[in-house]
Order: structure tokens, then sequence, then C-alpha cells
């Protein structure tokens, strides 16, 4: 069974899935799970009048950071800062994406407006090697599916398929090998 805060549950299988998080649940279940945060930060600020964004998704390799237009708002994103859980801003990464937002698209600084620009930071969980772990631990009812890096909401409906598969003991369509706890 499971403790928490809000009482104990009982389950027929565990899943620990909770991205950056995860290795601290594995942790109190005395497993070591080597998943570890990446901050990540966007800043997203509506058009105001702009027509000159990019039409689909621009990625900048070098700076790995991308641009996209979300409806009447362009966002920019990415960086990696290695600095635990901790989930607070730094200026200076926020700059570097500004910069990048203005080098790439300068027709868009008289429709900027600084009031509006929201400005986050969030924790991609990841992998020594890049690749999640999902499936079985060495506890026979306890399951891994996390350590996605950036790509979680990407990867998020295939590895539950996965998963599912493995916790049903049907063959999954990829080799469950290859995401296993204790890979080498």
């Amino acid at each position: 069974f499971i403790q928490t805060n809000k009482g104990d549950y009982r389950a027929d299988q565990y899943v620990i899935c909770a991205g950056s998080y995860s290795t601290l649940l594995a942790r109190s279940a005395g497993l070591n799970v080597p998943v570890r945060p990446a901050k990540g930060y966007s800043i997203t600020m509506p058009l105001n009048g702009w027509n000159g964004g990019p039409r689909m998704p621009l990625i900048d390799d070098g700076f790995h950071a991308a641009i996209t237009q979300i409806g009447d708002t362009i966002r920019v994103a990415g960086t990696a800062e290695f600095a635990g859980l901790d989930q607070s801003l730094n200026q200076e990464r926020l700059d570097n994406l500004y910069k990048l937002l203005n080098e790439i698209y300068p027709s868009f600084a008289p429709h900027f407006d600084p009031k509006t620009v929201s400005e986050w930071a969030g924790l991609r969980p990841l992998s020594p090697d890049g690749s999640p772990f999902i499936g079985r631990t060495p506890i026979d009812n306890l399951y891994l599916n996390t350590g996605h890096g950036p790509l979680g909401w990407t990867m998020a409906a295939g590895s539950s398929k996965m998963l599912s598969d493995i916790i049903r003991r049907e063959n999954p369509s990829l080799n469950p090998e290859f995401y296993r706890l204790g890979r080498t």
C-alpha cells in the first residue's frame, strides 16, 4: 500500500510517473532511478497585431530553443539549467530568450509589451542516456514511466500504451529492454 498525507491507498499495481520527482518517490521504495531535473524556460506574450511570426515552429539547435505561435501569442522556450528541483526564474536565462526573439524577429519589437509577458520555468526529467524508463522495477507490482526529458507530452500516449501492455503481460510494439531500469 501507499501512505500519503491524504490517507493510505491499496492497488494491485503502482506506477511512478512523477517527472523530475520520480527519483524521490522511487528512493522512498528503496530504488535508485537516475532521473535528474533540467530546468527549461519559456516566455509567452501576445502578438498585439503583429503578423510576421512563424507559421510553423522554428527551432534553433545551437541555442537549444524554439519559437512558435500559439493562437494570438508567441512563445520562446528552451535552455537547460541544472539547479535541482529549484523552479525559480533566472533573469539571465530569460534575457537570452528575449534576445533570441529579437534577433530572429526584430519586426516584433514595436508590438512587444513587457507588461503582458508570461515568464515560466519547468523541470524536464532527464535520464542519463536520454531515453525514458518504462516498465517493471525489482518490486513486483511497481512500475516506472519517467525520464522523458523535454518530450514528456510528446511521448505520453505511446509510453502509457507500452506500460499498459507490460502490466497486462502483453507484448509491446517496442522492445521494453531499451527502456528498463538498470539498462546499460
